[in-house]
């Protein structure tokens, strides 16, 4: 119709600077509309003079004046009360057309069929061709050309209103008005090159808002007096209609849409996967908006979204994309509320918007869905270049609501599958731990269920051969081969490790690569699990040849120190117990002979004394008397007195009393041993012992200023001191940085045993 503005323009750029703005410019839509009511008193309807241009009140549907509270058939018959001079009985032809209307919106049709209606009827009663039915906006900036006649327009147009126009006219005085020349009307220039030199245009009211306009435009001069009253008459019967339409839209709409809730809901109770669901969830939405482009994404931090489930949207599923800081699209204003975002045109941020440059985004609505009061993701709808439908946010807003709750009860079932899942995983590995079985077979299977709970990414554990590389010793699902070095490439999209830690040392890594769809948000999780099991299976194998070597050794020190004990016995004591029995002997032969015996007797003595000398010393070697007799304080005196490397013993928090004999033997060969190291090995020029006592340890440190870089096995000692130290259930360690000297410290438990304890082995000052 001629006389709406310029469709296709933004309002920005077409309202002169110097034309006043609707008086309900800036309000909200409630702010709006009661401004509207406000301003044009009880809504009663009063038809305006011939040539009038601003009296004729606006067409309402439901509660607009007394006139109104009759029936609408009432009103086509010509019995409802009239108000003003000039309200009338309507015409034959009138109530033939308004009953034609009313029979249209009764059958119950599309909206559509009805607004062809009243444009057709109205064309019919005015005789005049070019008639436009109109739909505002809820801001009254805009409306959309929703019927015509005469081809003058094309439905679905959206035209500002603005400036001038005879719509702005009438959103601002909120009568029927008149334009009969447009010569000398500021920006009817458009108007006047379609041809059109006249127009009048009537507002219609649905349920107390202002719904729209029905408006006639002339191209030869001004339209016959008394349209206005003819276009009223049929306003009245359109609002009731349109009133009527609209609410039984509204409960097909939540028909609509509870069925569409109920068939989503059905497969959630069907225990549907979650791409099936959430498939379902932008196949539904979309239905709900039209069949616009609908996507559901899921929110993955980092302002990044990623695609779960499209329906005509303009990217695919698994596509991944990150919100610009600076964006101001409704997926940004959706991160920064938590609120529903709608943005009509992208034009006017052109270069701080993603779904412009990346989709051609038109008109947009982001929903966002919030599960356990956090971000889950968003629900969205988008054009080309189309507004979308008011009203939009509202049904997706309903939707989401309860998609939420659909998709936390689909995640709660996930989860909990997923549980079962990886406590069926991790009681395979656990098993085959249990049961100590081999670690190629710990490996293999730890890999494979890594790869399984993974959805089938490619797995592979590997072992460090140094701090920079890696071997692999199993994998599953495509990793790298059994044997190849792993070797971490920056140019794989996607990377995931964790490490495998035995006893405080990182002994691996557990880890998965893909270059398609990301791995799970908690692959770090389900990785580190399993690794932890192959940390245990790697310790106890470790520890089950520790213990095996650790027996061994101490078979073999067994067998060598009864060697040794035979050999020396055998070379010194032994000879010399020969020797004095045969030096009898030969003082026997000689007494019977009646020669002097007391020389040989003599030398049999000497050599049965060297016999008892190198028997004790053999028996020092194996528990020094010392320590028998006076404890470990006696003893280490002792051995430090007869060392020939310079020693300082502090004993000075060592406990009066004496401790578990096994205990202070243990301490005393880790003392002998350590010192041993320092006079063979260790260049020193002298050494410090430090023994402390507490009630449930004992502590030795033996510290050397020697070239230090002592390490185990070479012949050290240090290996048999562990085992000497462990089989106490203690522990040893040592610290020899090369050129600072070697620092050996045990600690050893003290084991009370029934009649002794403590208290009889107090540290002195402790009582």
């Amino acid at each position: 119709m001629a006389g709406v503005g310029r469709p296709g323009v933004r309002r920005q750029a077409e309202r002169p600077a110097q034309c006043a703005r609707s008086p309900f410019h800036g309000l909200t839509l409630a702010h709006r509309q009661v401004a509207f009511r406000a301003s044009h008193g009880d809504g009663a309807p009063r038809i305006p003079a011939a040539g009038a241009r601003s009296d004729a009140l606006p067409v309402t549907a439901a509660g607009a004046g007394e006139g109104w509270g009759a029936s609408i058939s009432n009103r086509i018959d010509g019995t409802a009360p009239a108000h003003g001079p000039v309200d009338r009985r309507p015409s034959n032809a009138e109530r033939t057309a308004l009953r034609r209307v009313a029979g249209v919106a009764a059958d119950g049709g599309p909206t559509e069929a009805l607004f062809g209606a009243v444009t057709t009827e109205a064309a019919a009663l005015t005789g005049c061709p070019l008639l436009a039915l109109a739909k505002f906006e809820d801001d009254l900036d805009h409306g959309t050309i929703v019927a015509q006649t005469g081809d003058h327009i094309a439905v679905g147009v959206r035209f500002a209103v603005t400036g001038t126009s005879i719509a702005a006219r009438m959103v601002r005085s909120g009568r029927a008005e008149r334009i009969d020349d447009y010569t000398g009307v500021d920006g009817a220039e458009v108007v006047i090159d379609r041809g059109h030199r006249a127009a009048v245009a009537v507002p219609l009211v649905v349920g107390g808002n202002l719904w729209g306009l029905l408006g006639a435009s002339s191209t030869v001069g001004p339209l016959p007096r008394g349209t206005e009253n003819r276009l009223t008459l049929l306003a009245e019967v359109a609002a009731a209609a349109i009133a009527s339409v609209e609410a039984r839209d509204r409960l097909r709409t939540l028909a609509d849409e509870q069925a569409a809730l109920l068939r989503v809901a059905a497969l959630v109770a069907g225990g549907a996967t979650e791409s099936v669901v959430f498939q379902a969830v932008a196949t539904e939405a979309a239905g709900l908006v039209g069949d616009e482009a609908t996507t559901l994404v899921r929110y993955e931090g980092g302002r990044t979204f990623t695609v779960l489930a499209e329906r005509n949207g303009p990217a695919a599923v698994g596509v991944r994309y990150t919100i610009p800081e600076d964006d101001e699209g409704t997926s940004a204003e959706v991160l920064r509320t938590l609120r529903p975002a709608r943005r009509d045109s992208h034009a006017d941020i052109a270069d701080r918007s993603y779904s412009l440059r990346e989709f051609d985004v038109g008109s947009s609505v982001s929903i966002p869905i919030i599960v356990e009061g956090r971000l889950w993701g968003c629900l969205g709808t988008l054009t080309e270049g189309r507004r979308l439908p008011s009203g939009t946010e509202q049904r997706l807003v309903k939707f989401a609501e309860l998609i939420s709750v659909t998709i936390a009860n689909v995640q709660a079932r996930t989860q909990l599958q997923r549980y079962g899942r990886e406590q069926a995983s991790r009681r395979r590995v656990a098993e085959l731990v249990a049961r100590g079985a081999a670690l190629p077979e710990v490996f293999d299977a730890v890999a494979f269920e890594a790869s399984t709970l993974l959805g089938g990414l490619p797995a592979n554990l590997a072992r460090y051969d140094d701090v920079r590389t890696c071997t692999a010793v199993s994998e599953s699902g495509g990793g790298v081969p059994v044997g190849s070095p792993v070797r971490w490439d920056p140019a794989v999209p996607t990377e995931v490790a964790v490490p495998v830690v035995v006893e405080d040392r990182v002994w691996g890594v557990l880890s998965t690569v893909t270059s398609g769809h990301p791995p799970p948000p908690d692959a770090e999780e389900r990785l580190a699990e399993l690794a932890e099991l192959a940390a245990a299976a790697i310790a106890n194998a470790e520890n089950r040849e520790k213990l095996r070597a650790s027996r061994a050794r101490v078979v073999a020190t067994a067998d060598e120190t009864r060697h040794r004990l035979q050999r020396d016995v055998h070379d010194g004591a032994q000879q010399r117990l020969v020797q004095t029995v045969l030096t009898l002997r030969m003082a026997l032969d000689a007494a019977d002979e009646g020669e002097d015996a007391v020389g040989l007797v003599g030398e049999a003595l000497q050599h049965a004394e060297s016999a008892t000398t190198q028997l004790r010393d053999i028996v020092h070697g194996i528990l020094p008397a010392s320590v028998t007799r006076g404890g470990l304080r006696a003893g280490l005196e002792t051995l430090i007195a007869d060392h020939t490397l310079p020693v300082r013993l502090d004993i000075s928090r060592y406990p009066s009393g004496r401790l578990p004999g096994d205990v202070e033997v243990a301490a005393y060969f880790v003392v002998n041993e350590a010192l041993t190291n320092v006079v063979k090995h260790a260049q020193a020029g002298e050494a410090r012992v430090t023994v402390a006592a507490g009630t449930e340890a004992l502590t030795v440190d033996v510290r050397d200023d020697g070239v230090g870089g002592a390490t185990f096995g070479g012949g050290s000692g240090l290996v048999g001191l562990t085992d000497r130290v462990e089989a106490m259930n203690g522990s040893l360690a040592v610290s020899s940085p090369r050129g600072g000297g070697t620092t050996v410290h045990a600690t050893l438990p003290i084991r009370w045993t029934a009649g002794s304890g403590p208290a009889a082995a107090a540290p002195p000052g402790s009582t």
